[in-house]
């Protein structure tokens, strides 16, 4: 049975990491856990890179070596740079879902990587484009969604 893809925003990935708020960091792990098991995540180079900031300034305790070993390992779930058909894209997520531009390239990147679902927080739960929907991993479990038999 395939499973259809999830692209994981930044903040899922965060939220699985930050010691701030438990219930999300609970929430968070359960969904990458899931969609790791299942084989579906995807992400991109953008992604990422918001990742190494946000590690680079909140755990700096951690060597540079060890960092790059950690993305390196996620880069197996998409590590594509933007390219011109997503930009196209993006203009017509602007157009019809009007969030913010970096926003839009996401969306069109997951719709080009072909996801069906997109892991937010910082978007409109429920909210799609073009096949791609937009889940609240807070607001939905991966049971939710992958039922398990």
């Amino acid at each position: 049975m395939m499973t259809d893809w999830v692209f994981i925003d930044t903040n899922v990935l965060v939220y699985a990491r930050d010691d701030r708020n438990a219930e999300k960091r609970h929430r968070a792990r359960a969904w990458l856990a899931t969609i790791t098991d299942l084989g579906c995540a995807r992400t991109n180079l953008q992604i990422l890179n918001e990742l190494i900031r946000w590690i680079l300034k909140n755990e700096s305790h951690r060597t540079l070596a060890d960092i790059r070993k950690e993305i390196a390992a996620l880069r197996i779930w998409g590590d594509n740079s933007l390219d011109g058909e997503e930009l196209d894209l993006a203009w017509a997520v602007r157009e019809n879902l009007g969030y913010q531009w970096f926003d839009c390239l996401l969306i069109a990147a997951a719709h080009n990587q072909g996801c069906r679902y997109f892991l937010t927080e910082d978007m409109a739960h429920g909210a799609s484009f073009q096949g791609v929907t937009l889940i609240d991993p807070f607001r939905l479990s991966p049971d939710d969604l992958f039922p398990r038999n």
